[in-house]
């Protein structure tokens, strides 16, 4: 069942990264601007909600190339003209074929051994078949946690120091509103509530840093 869980994860994780990376080249080959951040907008909707399948399968090298293509393409829609959005695009683009590198080795280096090494977090299908998966504890999943977390964390620093102070504060404040609305789900899995509690730490982290945005 763990070998399962986690190929399925990591099938799912492989077939999302592919629609980001197409998402991208056509927001780079675009006619216009306007269709390009189509395309932009439809790569990051992706990466959002693929995020905590990403955790799922449990290659950290991807989610960390990933969350470098999250602060690109989102670069890319604040770029004045579409040529200027470009160079934040081929960042992105080079970012996650990159992940789909790392993610393709990940698998191949683990696809005969799943059953014993793997930590698992909790899926819909482990949940629904009532059986047991290898799963970290404590301190262990803490840790687990903590290193999935750490491109998410590098991507809001770059985000704090890089994006206009008023514009980070309402994209981070997103973020922290998500993650304490989520954490009010009583039927969280214990590993879905400790990622979730540290995103809200990390985005309250980053917010620390922003109190003092200057008035307009």
């Amino acid at each position: 069942m763990t070998s399962f869980t986690t190929r399925n994860a990591c099938e799912y994780a492989n077939s999302n990264i592919e629609y980001i990376k197409s998402q991208t080249e056509k927001a780079i080959i675009a006619d216009g601007f306007e269709m390009s951040k189509y395309h932009v907008y439809k790569a990051l909707n992706a990466i959002e909600k693929s995020r905590l399948n990403f955790v799922d399968c449990g290659c950290e090298g991807t989610i960390e190339s990933l969350e470098k293509a999250l602060f690109y393409l989102k670069e890319a829609t604040k770029a004045e003209s579409f040529n200027d959005s470009k160079k934040s695009l081929h960042i992105a683009l080079e970012s996650t074929t990159i992940g789909i590198k790392v993610l393709k080795t990940f698998e191949e280096e683990h696809s005969s051994s799943y059953g014993n090494n793997m930590l698992v977090l909790n899926t819909k299908d482990a949940i629904d078949q009532h059986n047991p998966i290898l799963m970290p504890q404590g301190e262990e999943l803490r840790q687990h946690v903590h290193n999935c977390l750490l491109g998410f964390e590098t991507s809001l620093d770059n985000v704090v120091n890089q994006v206009e102070c008023k514009e980070a504060q309402g994209f981070i404040t997103k973020i922290h509103e998500e993650a304490r609305l989520t954490l009010l789900n009583t039927g969280l899995s214990e590993p879905k509530k400790q990622y979730y509690q540290r995103v809200k730490t990390i985005a309250h982290d980053a917010l620390a840093r922003l109190e003092d945005c200057p008035l307009d």
